[in-house]
This record gives structure tokens, C-alpha cells and sequence, in this order.
């Protein structure tokens, strides 16, 4: 089944992004996320989706999972991303299973389709694990 958006702009640089699960403003001034503020967004979502699922069938469980995205982008145009750095944080883990979680992180980021698709870019990629 495709994925589908549609995203409109009533002014040049505010606009919404819809499909049938939702909508989230775009901006380009601070009043949405930003074009590449979404993409980002939407790597972590990804990332997580294939994390619980991996997860789960490790029967490892965690309470919550924070993921700070950092992207940077080379200074000639097109200014595409030349770097990621992904920091996550899980909270509400059993210390004995931290290495079960660590290797289902591995794998989700593996099998992430977004992230695959990242890792077809000539960019560098760093991803930090963090316990609380």
C-alpha cells in the first residue's frame, strides 16, 4: 500500500502536511517543523516502529525511548545531509538485558527502511545508546 501526503501552502513559507493518519504544520519561520526537521522525525518514528517490533520478539522491554536526531548538512548546494548523529535514550530498563536491547537497536536500525535508505547517502552516521 503507498504512503500518501498531501501538503499545501497558504503562504510562501507556512503550509500543512495531511494524509489520513493526521496533519503537522510546516514552516519555514519557526511556526512547524522544517522540511528537513520532518525527515528526521520521521527516520526516529521509523527507527522506533521496527525497534518494539524487534524488541518484542527478544522479549526485552523498556518504559520509554527519547530520540534526539541531529543532522547536518554540507554547505554547498545542494545542501544535503553530509551527517547524522542519533542519540537514544531508554528509560526503565533491566540492567540485565541492556546487551539484548543494544543488539535490537542494531538490528532495528538495519532493518528501518528509512534508515536503509539513509545509509544509500555519503554521509556519516554515529548512534549513541543511553540508560536512565
Amino acid at each position: 500500500m503507498p504512503n500518501k501526503v498531501t501538503v499545501s501552502f497558504e503562504k510562501k513559507t507556512e503550509g500543512l502536511a495531511k494524509s489520513e493518519n493526521g496533519e503537522t504544520p510546516i514552516s519555514f519561520t519557526g511556526n512547524g517543523l522544517a522540511p528537513y526537521e520532518l525527515f528526521l522525525s520521521g527516520y526516529a518514528s521509523c527507527l522506533h516502529a521496527t525497534f518494539i517490533g524487534i524488541a518484542k520478539k527478544q522479549r526485552v522491554s523498556f518504559d520509554s525511548a527519547t530520540y534526539d536526531v541531529t543532522g547536518y548538512k554540507r554547505e554547498e548546494v545542494p545542501t544535503v545531509l553530509n551527517k547524522i548523529i542519533l542519540d537514544v535514550t531508554l528509560s526503565g530498563v533491566d540492567k540485565t538485558k541492556e546487551k539484548k536491547l543494544e543488539k535490537a537497536l542494531h538490528l532495528a536500525e538495519k532493518y528501518c527502511s528509512i534508515s536503509d535508505t539513509i545509509k544509500r547517502l555519503e554521509l556519516e552516521f554515529k548512534l549513541n545508546i543511553i540508560y536512565k
